[in-house]
């Protein structure tokens, strides 16, 4: 006995013009979402991604075009101030002459009306400074009336030196007049130059003048 043969254009011939325009329909409908998740989505996250990438490649030009168009002012800053940093080094006191430092301190105390008492001398902290500059620290103990212990701490804070005064204490003994006299301490840093270091770390400047005789400021 014969199977029945099945034939596809048989079946469609016997299907109505509207079913036939629905399955075209449907066929064409399942092609557009197969082509739009398969192929045209793809290429719109591509598109997209190429225009962030070409929009940071913008920026960034951008960013070098107006680097490269300050870079002569860069250079100027930069040169101006290495020259201040090397007139800064050579306005410092030598380290090897810190006794002349020490001796115009005494000057200045004494031409204020008080009296050096003591010192000692300690080194100080130095971070964030040039090559070859050196802070010593000292601790002076100074004795006079009020008005010339002021004087005192003035001159030193205008001494021609890079001085700071970091702390000041003022201690009066038992009162016996309307004006006593005070016993003060100052803490100071007295910024000195050491060509030598300043060689090793490649921040040399020219050698600093001898430091000029000193006296009330």
């Amino acid at each position: 006995m014969a199977k029945p043969s099945f034939s596809l254009s048989g079946a469609l011939s016997g299907l109505t013009p509207r079913t036939l325009f629905l399955l075209a329909l449907a066929g064409s409908a399942l092609l557009l979402t197969a082509w739009y998740f398969g192929r045209y989505q793809a290429r719109m996250q591509e598109i997209t991604l190429l225009e962030g990438e070409l929009e940071t490649t913008r920026l960034t030009a951008d960013r070098y075009r107006a680097a490269q168009r300050a870079l002569p002012e860069l250079r100027e800053t930069v040169a101006r101030l290495r020259e201040e940093r090397d007139q800064f080094l050579r306005a410092l006191p030598p380290t090897a002459q810190f006794g002349t430092v020490l001796d115009e301190v005494r000057r200045n105390v004494t031409a204020a009306g008080a009296e050096l008492s003591t010192f000692t001398v300690q080194s100080a902290p130095g971070e964030g400074l040039p090559g070859g500059v050196r802070p010593i620290g000292l601790n002076l103990g100074v004795q006079g009336q009020y008005a010339a212990v002021f004087r005192a701490l003035r001159s030193l804070e205008t001494m021609n030196r890079f001085t700071t005064v970091s702390g000041v204490g003022l201690q009066m003994p038992a009162a016996t007049s309307y004006d006593p006299a005070l016993e003060g301490t100052l803490n100071l840093t007295v910024y000195t130059y050491d060509p030598s270091a300043a060689a090793a770390s490649g921040t040399a400047a020219e050698a600093p003048e001898a430091p000029a005789a000193g006296g009330a400021q």
